[in-house]
Formats: C-alpha cells, structure tokens, sequence
C-alpha cells in the first residue's frame, strides 16, 4: 500500500505522478462532435488520488497530519463509432518525453517529428478478437481493481490502527468493476479477477500515470515475441552500425540530462494521444500528434502547500461532450476539460447522450 504524508501545518506533499488525434504522418484538425469518430479514444484519465486525515489523541500533542492515495487511478478507453471494435494487439504507451523538460537532442535524434518514441508499453490481452469494445462503451482500465476505501481499511486494521482516527479514506474509489488492470499480477492488491494488462517486457512496466506524461493508446506494430528479439540487442550499437532496430539510442546534448532509448511507434499506429501537464510548466511536446496539454493542477504537486493540493485531489481530465458527440481535434487544450472524476463515489450521474455513440 503507497500512502505518501504531508503535514497540515507546514510540510509540502511530494508527488510523482497521465492530445487526441487520428495518427496519420501528420496532425489534422480532422474530427468534431459533428462528425463520425471511427476509431476508439482516451475517455478519461484520473491520476491526482484522495486525501486523508489521520487525527491523533489530544494527549498526543500532536497535529492532525494530511495524507495523499494514488492507487485508485484509472484510464477509460470509449468507442464513439457505429461499429464494434477490438482492443486485442493494442497498448497503453507512454512517451519517453517529459512536457515541462526542454531538450536539446543529437543531430537526427528529435524524434517528435519523426514517431511516437514510447517509454512504458502496457498491451491488452486477446489474440485476434477476444475484447471487443461495443459502439458507446466506455473500458475502465484500473491500477489496481479493487474496492480502495475497503482495501486500504483493512490495511489499516492489519496494521493496528485505530480506524476512528482516519477521516477520508471513505472517498477512495471502488474500482470492482473495472474491465483490465495495470497493477502486477503479482502484487498483493492485484484483482485476480480482472484480465492485467501485461508490460512488455519486464523494463517497460508502467508504475503509475505521472502528472507529465504522453499518453497513447497504439497497435503494436510487432509481436511481443518479436519485440523481445529486439530487446536483446544493443540499441546504441545497432544505430552505429545503421541496423534497423526499433528501440533507438537517443543522444541528448543537455549536458545535465542523461541519454536515453526510446521505442518507435510509427505515427499511423498511434490510434488516441494525449499531452498531461501542469498547466503553468508546460516546456515541450512529446509529439506532433499533439497540439495542446492539460492538466488538472497548474503547477507541480511537489510545490503545493496543504490547501493548493486538497483542490485537485479526486480531479480528473475527461474528453468534452458537447451535447451531440466527443470533441476529436488532435489537441488535448481543446479536446479535454477538468472535472471530479467520473467514478467517484459521490460522482453526478454522466450525461446519458454521453455513452452514445456519434452517429
């Protein structure tokens, strides 16, 4: 169980923590909620966590502390077209570009024209059709799959903790009912219950939706197999010797940045993307594909005090719904709004136009 604590009085919470497009070689202002959608999108992203009190006995002298939970976050993956797609071959990726970091790259190694240079691949189970998405379904994908506010009382309760003096923790998500997960099959939170979504490979895991990060849903442009071929070579001799590997060494000139390998995604493998910021330190994009950013805080998390923080937990970014369809024009700004996550437990009921549909 991660729990992070920050006081009431003085200490400053630390967080580490997720642009909408049809992936052609290049972005298109293609689709509004007029038009026909035909391929699945990135619905909602919740990343921020919950807060919790832990209040202690007056005899303790002691001011009540301010905690914050991450593990109930969640993406939803929504098919606005007229017919049923599939998730099977498909990943969650993230890019290997952080937006608020600037960098300088080698001569021929600024990817973001070029492809989608991934990070983190998540790939959905099935072998040809097992996970068909229904026209205005909407598929939750959950950290980790469970009821949080009961896991993390009986985390509690194992270990001896007086419950009376948590206040809060009622609010964290119950996510039974998600259809996959992220979390490790082998962790002890994981839902045995619900299909995992498996990494890769063991390095390219994703942990958690950070709070600057690309996003995308892609279809893999090789086979799992196939990839861990690649895998075992070495990513910066193959660029030496001009061998074609997709994992690419890239060069960084920032003298006080590190090199790094990116993954290539060609750009028309990348079905849905988005950009995840704060809104105030905003630097860099991760992609072409991606006109805007958004973000439900304006400035890191590690730089808010005890108020700012309380405000966008339980906030997320979801996709605009203008009354007739989802908003698509390959840019996250315009595409995506800040609202209290829609699974929440005190949630308003969605608009019921919302899981139609475009027609």
């Amino acid at each position: 169980m991660r729990t992070h604590i920050y006081r009431l009085a003085s200490s400053v919470l630390l967080l580490s923590a997720l642009m909408s497009c049809r992936r052609d070689e290049a972005p298109q202002n293609r689709s509004n909620a007029h038009s026909t959608i035909d391929h699945l999108v990135i619905k909602e992203v919740f990343y921020p966590g919950h807060a919790y009190t832990q209040n202690f006995p007056k005899e303790y002298g002691q001011p009540a502390v301010q905690n914050w939970y991450s593990d109930d976050a969640y993406i939803t993956i929504y098919n606005p077209s007229k017919q049923t797609l599939y998730l099977d071959s498909m990943a969650i990726v993230t890019n290997q570009i952080d937006p608020r970091v600037i960098l300088e790259f080698a001569p021929g190694d600024n990817f973001i024209n070029s492809y989608y240079g991934v990070n983190s691949i998540m790939c959905f189970p099935g072998k040809g059709k097992d996970f068909p998405v229904k026209p205005g379904q909407t598929i939750v994908i959950a950290n980790y799959a469970v009821d949080h506010a009961k896991t993390f009382e009986k985390y509690l309760e194992d270990n001896g903790e007086n419950l009376k003096e948590y206040e809060g923790y009622d609010q964290f998500l119950d996510l039974t009912k998600a259809d996959f997960e992220w979390s490790p099959s082998t962790d002890k939170n994981n839902n045995p219950n619900v299909p995992d979504l498996m990494p890769i490979s063991s390095g390219r895991a994703m942990a958690t939706v950070a709070e600057a990060v690309g996003l995308a849903l892609v279809r893999l442009p090789w086979s799992p197999a196939t990839f861990a071929q690649f895998a075992k070579r070495d990513a910066e001799a193959d660029k030496k010797s001009k061998v074609k590997n997709p994992i690419h060494y890239i060069n960084v000139t920032n003298t006080h940045l590190k090199d790094f390998l990116a993954v290539e995604i060609p750009f028309d493998k990348v079905v849905d993307c988005m950009t995840i910021c704060p809104r105030k330190r905003f630097q860099m994009r991760p992609s072409k594909l991606d006109k805007g950013f958004l973000g439900v805080n304006e400035e890191d998390f590690s730089s808010y005090n005890n108020e700012n923080i309380l405000k966008v937990m339980g906030l997320s970014l979801q996709r605009k719904f203008d009354g007739k369809g989802f908003v698509d024009t390959d840019n996250t700004t315009t595409d995506f709004e800040v609202k209290p996550a829609s699974l929440s437990r005190k949630a308003t009921t969605p608009e019921k136009p919302a899981e139609k549909p475009a027609k």
